[in-house]
């Protein structure tokens, strides 16, 4: 209490006496942090400083941020250490806020030399308000590790975690895509994986390149997650076909260990062409491959394959429906009729109408001619025929 009422006197004074007030105020809180010789001292000053929120004390606080680090081995136990702990973080906090990338030494010596989990944490935070991503990859490296493998308490590494997590948010930085990413769906509480999730959509304004990286070597869960955070980003559009024929391809040739991963990966597969498909028409690049889907999937991802290569509108995609059309049509001839190959047929004429190509000519002329076909086959073949004139 005396130190503040001390602290207010000097103030009143240069008020009372100095027509730049602001600039004397900081001048007199910079001189009041230095003459301060304890604990109690040092943070009364801080908090009245920190209270100006005026950039111009920073200079100051850092000088108080290197005392204070210098004196740590000094520190009693017990109540002086708390001060001492909260003097720590108020700096750094009023640091970071004024994004005073000077401290950034500093800040980076309170992360390493502080057995404080907060203020280690504080200390984080405001490496990423400074934008000091010259600390990026270690800050990465850090949360990476903590993601690996719980701490021992773990509150304290959750609080260092959020530290990073805010970290890598602040700076901007293409390292932090991956840590971020695991972290969303590590051992931690809701409230970090909920952060670090919020934070990759903040990371990389297009994210593709960090995404093929996961389709290249993830898990099929994690391979949907990382499409899924791709078609949710501000990638250009072009960016984003070319993820979704990626992530359709690591659909087709990863292998999967059991009947969950296939539905997965069958999953990943539908996802990627209903973006191909509404993306519009395409060089014809992708059609082995969704050919190749409609060979290995589903009923329902056979549909979405079809409904893809007619969207698709090139040459190679209409001359792929057509190969699927020969083959329902032998199909049928041999015997072999059911529901679900009338459904295949319904739905790769109506799509044989939409892309249109003269190369779908033949398949659907040797549909007219038989006669084995329901009427309603019959005529969306006819449909198709004229779309294609």
């Amino acid at each position: 209490m005396r130190t503040m009422k001390i602290i207010a006197r000097a103030v009143a004074l240069a008020a009372a006496s100095v027509p730049a007030f602001a600039n004397e105020t900081v001048r007199i809180y910079g001189q009041l942090l230095l003459d301060a010789e304890t604990i109690d001292q040092k943070y009364a000053a801080a908090s009245s400083a920190a209270a100006l929120d005026n950039p111009d004390v920073a200079p100051y606080m850092a000088d108080a941020l290197d005392w204070a680090l210098a004196a740590r081995s000094s520190i009693k136990r017990g109540p002086e250490t708390e001060t001492y702990e909260r003097l720590t973080r108020l700096l750094l906090k009023s640091l970071g806020d004024a994004r005073y990338s000077n401290a950034a030494a500093s800040a980076i010596r309170a992360v390493e030399d502080s057995p404080d989990p907060l203020t280690k944490a504080e200390a984080l935070i405001a490496l990423g308000s400074m934008r000091a991503a010259e600390y990026a990859e270690r800050i990465s490296l850090m949360l990476r590790d903590l993601n690996n493998q719980p701490t021992a308490d773990r509150d304290y590494g959750e609080k260092i975690a959020y530290g990073c997590v805010l970290a890598l948010e602040r700076m901007r930085s293409p390292v932090g895509f991956a840590p971020l990413f695991f972290a969303s769906e590590g051992w931690y509480s809701k409230r970090v994986r909920d952060q670090a999730e919020r934070s990759l959509t903040l990371v990389l304004q297009d994210p593709s390149d960090a995404i093929a990286a996961l389709l290249a070597t993830e898990t099929p869960p994690r391979m949907i997650r990382a499409f899924d955070l791709e078609l949710r980003s501000t990638a250009p559009a072009a960016g984003k076909r070319t993820i979704a024929a990626l992530a359709l391809s690591r659909g087709i040739a990863a292998s999967p260990r059991n009947k969950t991963e296939q539905n997965q990966l069958s999953e990943l597969r539908v996802k990627a062409m209903n973006y191909l498909a509404s993306s519009g028409p395409g060089d014809g690049s992708i059609s082995a491959n969704v050919a190749e889907a409609y060979r290995i999937g589903p009923v329902d991802e056979r549909l979405v394959a079809l409904k893809t290569l007619g969207a698709e509108k090139s040459s190679a995609s209409a001359a792929a429906l057509r190969d699927i059309i020969l083959e329902i049509d032998s199909a049928q001839r041999a015997g072999l009729v059911d529901e679900t190959r009338n459904a295949l047929m319904r739905a790769a004429l109506q799509n044989a109408a939409i892309n249109a190509g003269k190369e779908l000519a033949p398949a659907i002329q040797t549909v007219l001619i038989n006669s084995g076909w329901s009427s309603g086959v019959l005529t969306l073949a006819s449909a198709a025929q004229k779309a294609l004139q």
